[in-house]
């Protein structure tokens, strides 16, 4: 079933005239899978995002599923355990958006830990994740760890581990939700803003909401609300409640990634780096570029556009130059491409308040008012799955019996999502797709390749539209491998509305380029402009929003206290 911005207005229209089991407040991955665990249970569901689905936190994430080894050695053994089952179910159920990657641990002569105290905790790593089918760790000595990584820097290297965990595109993961939960009924729609609940006592009826494209308001009935607003968890309770709650549920802390070249640093692996400061920092490999991040620091300013300064920055190209030898010598703050900033939802109360956010649990909270009213807050992307099916069981001991007539248990942990609902069985199902792709639809392994990583079992209808399309096979900008007609696609089938929708949450045009996609902004807008079914007028709008977030996510220079 398509979505795309074109159904706007009758979805809108849906939102006017039915009520729902609930609303959900929220389009991240933490609304998005509540969205679908209940609609797939049966309840009526609507959900609504005042930005674009993904745009906080949930798009600006490490983009890895793991169990969090740091989190077993501050004993949240349960999180741990919760995790890698999660990590192996969605490397089932979505194999397009978790694949397994290999990490690697070097061990210096100046590191905390030893090989024997890494082989050791990765060994109860393992046992926790027995059964998941994930490749079990090794140690290796210098030499040996060398031949798998020859860009560690020798100088004092004794040797290391290796271990698997899985990264994903934690913006497609979000639409992959919002597109089953469209696919089974929900109402999911973005630039819709929670204004507040309706009536202000009593039983909820409804909340009343304000359309950001026009400013208009609109009434939805709705026997629940679920505020799933991530950072904003704050801020949505203070409109549910009429004013500002009394004690905070978040602290927010945050997380910079910086990107650069991939022929600066290509490496094989994953590399778990240690800085300065004994924060974890990871090299990750992407196919055009490698990713170095993340910092972890307590965030006072806007929750909407956190920058990355020069002193995020070098922090992070201090530690990759401290464990790596780049080709081409140091990295520098002129070899950034391009970065990303964004602010973790950690939730107060499992951890000393007192302590660092590095230190704060990933553990989430649930809270329920009986007059409707169910709010989560904190988490991690692994456990989201877990999260929002505990959510829509806090929301069932609120709705009234004769709505829990044939409502089901969560059938999530078994469903793929969409892009994996065709793929074949077997232990290779996205080489198989391809190969069969190849002979099938008669293109090149790298077309078919680059849309089956990207869309899963949906790469066929992909390539029809690109080649539908005019110059839709023709990649955006040479050596990306992203298509025209995948831009149109984000359009059609995914309800992007604007360049920044399509260039950083759809596909990772931004994060390959950088300042290189100015280039083809201008022709990026004229196309959206055209596919949206906007006037040709507000190409240059669109292009402006997109040239204002590419300079917002430059390194800026050190504020005060920075």
């Amino acid at each position: 079933m398509a979505m795309s911005v074109h159904q706007r207005p009758g979805l809108l229209s849906r939102l006017r005239e039915e009520r729902f089991d609930l609303l959900v407040v929220g389009g991240g991955i933490t609304g998005a899978g509540i969205a679908r665990d209940a609609a797939l249970r049966g309840l009526s569901v609507a959900l609504v995002e005042r930005d674009d689905f993904a745009s906080g936190t949930s798009s600006r994430s490490s983009k890895l599923i793991h169990g969090g080894l740091r989190y077993l050695e501050q004993g949240d053994v349960g999180l741990v355990f919760e995790s890698v089952r999660e990590r192996q179910r969605l490397l089932k159920l979505a194999p397009h958006l978790a694949r397994p990657l290999s990490f690697i641990v070097p061990v210096f002569h100046h590191s905390k830990r030893s090989v024997l105290v890494l082989d050791l905790g990765l060994t109860i790593y393992d046992t926790l994740a027995a059964g998941s089918g994930v490749l079990r760790h090794r140690a290796f000595r210098r030499d040996a760890l060398l031949r798998h990584e020859p860009l560690l820097r020798k100088s004092g290297l004794r040797g290391g581990v290796r271990y698997f965990d899985a990264q994903t595109d934690d913006a497609r993961l979000v639409l992959a939700n919002i597109r089953h939960a469209h696919r089974t009924g929900a109402v999911c729609v973005p630039r819709l803003a929670f204004e507040r609940p309706f009536p202000a006592r009593g039983p909820v009826g409804g909340a009343v909401l304000r359309d950001l494209t026009d400013g208009s308001e609109i009434e939805v009935k709705a026997r629940t609300i679920v505020l799933a607003a991530g950072p904003w968890s704050d801020e949505a309770l203070g409109l549910w409640l009429g004013h500002a709650p009394t004690r905070p549920l978040i602290r927010p802390s945050k997380g910079v990634h910086v990107v650069v070249s991939r022929s600066r640093l290509p490496l094989s692996h994953a590399v778990v780096m240690s800085a300065p400061d004994g924060r974890v920092v990871f090299a990750l490999p992407w196919p055009n570029v490698t990713v170095l991040g993340t910092t972890d620091t307590n965030y006072e300013g806007p929750l909407d556009q956190p920058q990355t300064t020069a002193s995020d920055a070098r922090y992070l190209l201090d530690t990759a130059n401290a464990h790596l030898d780049p080709l081409g010598g140091r990295l520098e703050l002129e070899d950034v491409v391009s970065t990303w900033a964004g602010i973790r939802p950690l939730a107060i109360g499992t951890r000393d308040d007192t302590s660092g956010t590095y230190q704060t649990s990933r553990e989430h909270v649930i809270q329920s008012d009986p007059r409707g009213m169910v709010l989560i807050a904190g988490g991690k992307l692994t456990t989201y799955r877990l999260m929002a099916a505990e959510t829509v069981d806090a929301v069932l001991k609120l709705l009234p019996a004769e709505r829990l007539e044939g409502v089901l248990p969560s059938p999530t942990a078994r469903l793929p999502l969409p892009g994996a609902d065709r793929l074949p069985a077997g232990r290779a199902p996205l080489e198989t797709f391809t190969a069969e792709m190849c002979r099938r639809k008669r293109c090149t392994g790298a077309v078919a390749g680059r849309l089956v990583l990207a869309h899963g079992s949906d790469a066929d209808a992909v390539l029809d539209l690109c080649r539908a399309t005019e110059d839709g096979l023709k990649p955006v900008l040479p050596g990306l491998g992203i298509r025209w007609g995948e831009l149109r696609w984000a359009v059609q089938e995914e309800m992007a509305m604007d360049l920044v929708d399509v260039a950083v949450r759809r596909l990772p045009l931004y994060f390959y380029a950088g300042d290189r996609l100015l280039d083809v902004v201008p022709e990026m807008a004229r196309r959206v402009a055209h596919w949206c079914g906007y006037e040709p007028s507000r190409a240059a709008d669109l292009a402006a929003g997109l040239v204002a977030h590419i300079e917002a996510n430059r390194v800026v220079p050190d504020g005060p206290g920075d």
